[in-house]
């Protein structure tokens, strides 16, 4: 009564309810109050409608709405019906506003294409109006949740990136949009498809680099061996002649020293970006060390009349003993001084100062500045010389034979021993290289004086040698009977175990065990001899022949109870004296590298 009093004629109420099916919906009642002119009586016409889907979705739409608002610069609700766009959130000041239909609605295609028109980065404008066109809009909502896109806009300190974002309430048909600034997102995804690019682009050099490496190395490996296969071919015409057979045995004794020099690299570079390359660290004397170097450049040197000299300042003289690794240290500076020769002109110099620098801790620090009188190496070479895979141009290449690896492995060796290099060139006048090496100081009486020779004696030593190349089989015999050894030779694995197992204990000093074997590989052949129940088959040196030389078949050798691991072609002098380190009552350090 005193709603119609005071002029309400209309009662609305919004409330939970239970239904008959025990589920609570929200139910909103309306109560109309009229007055019956016939009796004067107040009456109430009372009618409820579930509206719990209503309610639903106008709290979806606000939710939506709220989270826009909270990060999106301007916000606003679409009518699909209506075609109309209602202004709820707008911080962008120079958004165009034209006239309003209603309660700050506006027509959605003028709206979007004064907007369009007014801000839009023009390369950006055909774009956008396809994309926010109404009929496409509904097309993409029709299929997806939501539906965004990027832009870019003119503002007054330059161009922003922009997004736009529709979200489709299912319920009440509204669409809402939103529009934010996106320049740190767009920024950051630049930056990342810049950086992604830049790493293809260096894969894509590394791999062209190696495809090229690999091209040069298919052609370079058939150079030496196409040579020996054709001195062979000669051989077989003149049989009888001594001086033609001596000539073409040394030089295809060259070609093959080069086509080994050239599959050393290869598997020196993989060693090294594998991490499988270990250094030893071992007494020697520096002095000696320089000496032996000298003689075996100095030679090389002269073939190529070149005219070699090296100083060595007094304060290496009074301390040269130093642990290291000198067997890597001379590979590197071997690959330093290769070079020097190689790109020099003739009747040119290798000029060679060793000095020791200012240290502490019992260090003695080592600087080698070695110049020589060569081609020089041009700018743009010299910042990638230290790269595998390069080289600087096929006219030098053609002329001076090299894989392009040996800078590399000089570089890696001289950095894992805590060292330094550094290169100087002048195009037509020659190069400098400095190399810096720190070195822990050792003791004279840390140093063996058992003489090589003593050392490296196989007299007597009993060995089993496991190979299924007969001609591998009968090479390595020969060499090994020649120093004194006695040789048991069989052609697999299974042979191996089954002639060690019936043999008595101490039959055997040494096993060699080639690895790709029939019947039985050297992996199990080594296994099953380690698993014998006799005191010898645990404590017998078992030292890997094979082909296998990258560093995951040194670890898989080592794995499987072998002792030492030696890479074919074989070097007879490691070989020989692998063997008589473990033959020994004392192994030497770097038998176990």
């Amino acid at each position: 009564m005193k709603s119609y009093e005071d002029g309400q004629v209309e009662v609305t109420r919004v409330s939970r309810c239970l239904y008959d099916d025990n589920i609570t919906r929200l139910s909103k009642y309306v109560t109309r109050l009229l007055l019956n002119p016939s009796n004067n009586h107040l009456e109430a016409i009372l009618y409820g409608e579930d509206v719990t889907r209503t309610q639903e979705a106008y709290e979806t739409q606000v939710s939506i709405v709220q989270t826009l608002s909270s990060n999106y610069l301007n916000v606003y609700l679409i009518n699909p019906r209506e075609k109309t766009l209602s202004v709820i959130k707008q911080e962008d000041r120079d958004v165009p506003a034209p006239d309003k239909k209603h309660n700050n609605t506006y027509p959605y295609d003028l709206f979007l294409s004064d907007y369009i028109r007014q801000r839009v980065y023009p390369d950006d404008r055909t774009m956008l109006e396809e994309s926010l066109e109404l009929d496409n809009v509904m097309s993409v909502l029709s299929s997806q949740s939501e539906y965004k896109g990027n832009y870019r806009i003119n503002d007054r300190d330059g161009i922003h990136y922009y997004q736009f974002r529709f979200i489709k309430n299912e319920d009440s048909g509204i669409i809402v949009l939103g529009f934010l600034n996106v320049d740190d997102v767009v920024e950051s995804e630049i930056r990342h498809q810049k950086l992604l690019k830049e790493a293809l682009d260096t894969a894509e050099r590394a791999n062209a680099e190696k495809s090229n490496f690999l091209s040069r190395m298919s052609h370079d490996m058939r150079t030496p061996l196409n040579g020996i296969i054709g001195l062979l071919e000669i051989d077989k015409k003149h049989e009888n002649d001594i001086g033609v057979l001596k000539s073409n045995r040394e030089k295809a004794f060259i070609s093959a020293s080069h086509l080994l020099s050239l599959i050393n690299d290869v598997l020196d570079m993989s060693k090294i970006e594998d991490g499988g390359l270990v250094l030893n660290h071992e007494p020697f004397d520096l002095i000696r060390y320089e000496k032996e170097t000298q003689m075996l450049i100095d030679m090389q040197a002269q073939k190529n009349g070149i005219d070699f000299t090296v100083h060595i300042a007094p304060e290496i003289y009074a301390h040269p003993f130093v642990y290291g690794s000198p067997l890597h240290l001379r590979r590197a500076m071997m690959n330093i001084y290769s070079n020097c020769i190689k790109y020099n002109r003739e009747n040119g110099a290798i000029h060679t100062e060793i000095h020791a620098l200012p240290s502490h801790d019992h260090k003695l620090v080592c600087r080698w500045t070695i110049s020589d009188t060569g081609i020089g190496i041009n700018k743009e070479y010299l910042e990638k010389i230290f790269e595998p895979f390069t080289q600087e141009n096929m006219d030098a290449r053609s002329v001076y034979h090299g894989t392009g690896l040996g800078m590399s492995i000089a570089k890696a060796l001289f950095e894992q021993m805590g060292g330094t290099i550094e290169i100087s060139s002048t195009p037509g006048i020659g190069s400098t290289f400095v190399i810096t090496l720190p070195f822990e100081e050792a003791e004279e009486t840390d140093i063996s004086s058992e003489p090589e020779s003593e050392r490296n004696s196989i007299q007597g030593i009993k060995i089993l040698l496991a190979e299924d190349n007969e001609i591998n089989r009968e090479v390595a015999q020969v060499l090994l009977e020649e120093e004194g050894a006695v040789v048991t030779a069989v052609s697999n694995g299974r042979e191996a175990v089954k002639l060690f197992s019936r043999h008595p204990e101490g039959t055997f000093d040494v096993i060699l065990m080639d690895i790709m074997m029939p019947l039985m590989d050297g992996y199990e052949a080594t296994r099953q001899i380690r698993k014998l129940d006799r005191t010898d088959a645990s404590s017998i040196p078992i030292i890997a022949l094979t082909a296998n030389a990258f560093a995951e078949d040194v670890r898989h050798a080592l794995d499987c109870g072998m002792n030492a691991h030696l890479a074919k072609p074989l070097d007879v002098e490691k070989m020989i004296h692998t063997i008589a380190c473990y033959c020994s009552r004392v192994c030497i350090s770097h038998c176990k590298k």
